[in-house]
């Protein structure tokens, strides 16, 4: 098995456990705050994990318009595209979307990441980019953003679940 099917398949399974917990999210919670908390609500959690992908997975890796654009995802999903990844405590709350529009998109982001990771020559996927303090290789980016990041806010939306009664892991 060489890097890119391990990644591939890393990539799959935490969009699979990311999916299946919002999939689990009932409707009244994706915009609920926990009072006195610096936790996002839900569905900005989401909404963030996803646009992270399309703009620095696609437009900033692979150097192209984002999924949101080419698709007109805007009128779709109900919301604007933010000009940075970065969630502030202001977009986090005032974030409203559509879901399934949203969930759609989201596959979308998925099909393109993916389709990158496997169809990309190796030469662009271990050359190296600015990513923190130091250079990477595409590849590393691709599984630190794709895979630990979306793993990382897929546990957070699974807990704030947990704390209504409803299991999050989908495993």
């Amino acid at each position: 098995m060489d890097r890119r099917s391990v990644l591939r398949g890393q990539y799959a399974f935490a969009h699979e456990m990311l999916e299946g917990t919002i999939k689990k999210c009932p409707l009244e919670l994706l915009t609920k705050s926990i009072e006195g908390s610096l936790t996002n609500p839900i569905g900005a959690t989401y909404a963030h994990a996803v646009i992270t992908e399309d703009l620095l997975l696609v437009r900033w890796l692979q150097n192209r318009e984002p999924v949101f654009e080419e698709g007109n995802w805007g009128a779709k999903v109900g919301m604007e595209l933010p000009q940075s990844a970065m969630v502030t405590p202001e977009w986090a709350k005032s974030v409203r979307f559509e879901l399934e529009p949203m969930r759609a998109y989201a596959a979308a982001v998925r099909a393109t990441v993916d389709g990158f990771i496997d169809r990309a020559p190796d030469s662009d996927l271990l050359s190296e980019v600015d990513f923190g303090p130091s250079k990477q290789p595409k590849l590393s980016v691709l599984g630190t953003l794709g895979v630990l990041h979306v793993s990382s806010h897929q546990g957070e939306m699974a807990a704030l679940l947990g704390l209504k009664g409803i299991t999050g892991q989908t495993v």
